[in-house]
Parts: structure tokens; C-alpha cells; sequence
């Protein structure tokens, strides 16, 4: 019961902070996007790039989409773009105490929310990637359908996730920075090990295991089961169930730390 009395708590902070949260959201958005010439537009330019070198190098270097049965672009860009909110989302959440730091000696505001606000920053860059692969997978036939309902479903897994790991990340990073860098390592690892660029329909024993211990590919293989495979979150029970005690996990884990820490953060930083 006390969880859910947290977890009230936790919302009614969002709802009575909103005005705030929307403000520094805003700030943020334009810090990192609108002080350049280009502006907004390096937040596609970024991605896309990415997504079009591992198309042209896989698809037509080593031509390893051949045996999907479908455009190999779609499949990809389907996974890619969850994968980019993951990535950027953790990233940011993580650093996020260490850049408000002018807020943390403010007794007033509620230092919770400030991994949020990096997390919504990213969320909407997402939105506006989703319009981009929504786009590309109508322009290769894979038209609107009843599943295409399950993208807030699995909006909701990522954000459950990020908040989690955002709490315990930027917590910990107020003491030890080399935080970071470890992240920036983890990234690169979980890229090559969630199955983004390559299927994992043909794994079997530790392999397969391997890949569904993994929570990020519940979200990634999610997106690509709406759009392309056209599967229900809830065909896959085990994954589903095991998924959410991952995400429960990291969002009470985080929370605990990020309020255990809280004390110290003014002083360190």
C-alpha cells in the first residue's frame, strides 16, 4: 500500500508542478535545439543520418535484409527510433541533477521532477520521430491498423523505465561522474545486443534467454510488432509480466535512492 501511496504522490507533484515542468521543458527544448542555425532540425538530421548508414550498409553493403520477407528499412527504422528515445532519454536523465544544479539549493522546488524534464525534452523529439516512421512505413505499405493503438501502451513501458533508471542514474552521478561515461559505454553495448539491426526470430536456448532478459528489447521488438508484424503486447504474457517487474523494480529502486541521496546533493554540488 505505501507503493501506491508513493505513486499517488509521485503524480499529484507532476499535476501541481506542471507549470514548472512545462517551463523548464520549454527552456531546455530551446537550450539544446534553437540556439543553433539549423535549430530543431539537427534532431532529425542526427537520427536519420544514423538509420540511413546502417540501411545502406546492411541492406545494401551486406545485403543481410534479403531474407526478411519485407522492406528492410521499415523493419529497421521501426526499431531504431524506440531504441533513439531509450538511448537519448537514459543519457540525459542521468546528467540531469548535474546541469539543474542552480535548482537544487532551492528549498521550494521538488528535485524529483528535474530527471522528468529531461525525459520530456526527449519524449518530444520522439513524438515528432514517430510522425517520421509512421510516414515511412505507410510509404511501404504498412498501413494504419487496430494495433497501431498499442503505441502509448509501449510510450508508457519507456517512460516507466527511464523514469526508474533516470532517478538512480542521476542520483548516483552527483557523487561519481565517471557515470557518464558508463553509460555512454552501456549504450553502445545494449545497441549491439538488443536485436535493432538484426532478427532474433531464429534464436533458441541461452541465446533467446539472453535477449528476452533484456527490458529494452520488450520496448523496440514492441514498436515492431505494432507496425510491421501486427501482434498484440498481451500475446506475449511471460514477456510482458517479466517486463513490468523489471520496470517496477528500477522505478522503486530509483526512487528509493534518488530520496536517500537527496539530503547530500546541495553539498556536493
Amino acid at each position: 500500500m505505501s507503493y501506491l501511496k508513493n505513486f499517488y504522490y509521485f503524480n499529484k507533484v507532476i499535476y501541481q508542478q506542471r507549470y514548472i515542468i512545462r517551463k523548464l521543458v520549454a527552456r531546455d527544448f530551446q537550450k539544446k535545439y534553437l540556439s543553433t542555425y539549423l535549430g530543431m532540425v539537427w534532431a532529425f538530421i542526427n537520427p536519420l543520418v544514423y538509420i540511413l548508414t546502417i540501411w545502406f550498409v546492411v541492406s545494401i553493403g551486406l545485403r543481410s535484409g534479403e531474407g526478411l520477407g519485407y522492406a528492410f528499412l521499415p523493419w529497421l527504422v521501426s526499431a531504431m527510433i524506440p531504441w533513439f528515445f531509450i538511448r537519448d532519454g537514459l543519457s540525459n536523465a542521468a546528467g540531469s541533477l548535474v546541469d539543474y544544479s542552480f535548482l537544487i539549493k532551492k528549498m521550494y522546488f521538488r528535485v524529483g521532477i528535474i530527471p522528468l524534464i529531461k525525459l520530456f525534452t526527449v519524449l518530444i523529439i520522439h513524438l515528432f520521430m514517430l510522425v517520421v516512421l509512421i510516414i515511412i512505413v505507410v510509404l511501404y505499405g504498412f498501413y494504419p491498423t487496430i494495433y497501431w493503438i498499442q503505441i502509448p501502451y509501449y510510450l508508457l513501458c519507456a517512460l516507466v523505465l527511464l523514469i526508474g533508471m533516470g532517478w538512480l542514474t542521476s542520483a548516483l552521478m552527483v557523487f561519481v561522474r565517471d557515470i557518464k561515461q558508463t553509460i555512454e559505454v552501456f549504450n553502445t553495448l545494449f545497441f549491439w545486443l538488443t536485436p535493432i539491426i538484426w532478427p532474433h526470430e531464429g534464436l533458441t536456448g541461452p541465446k533467446r534467454l539472453l535477449v528476452d532478459l533484456n527490458p529494452f528489447f520488450y520496448i523496440t521488438n514492441g514498436y515492431r510488432e505494432t507496425f510491421i508484424h501486427g501482434k498484440w503486447f498481451f500475446e506475449q504474457v511471460n514477456l510482458t509480466i517479466y517486463f513490468w517487474c523489471v520496470a517496477i523494480f528500477f522505478f522503486v529502486v530509483g526512487a528509493i535512492v534518488f530520496q536517500k541521496l537527496k539530503p547530500h546533493y546541495a553539498d556536493v554540488l
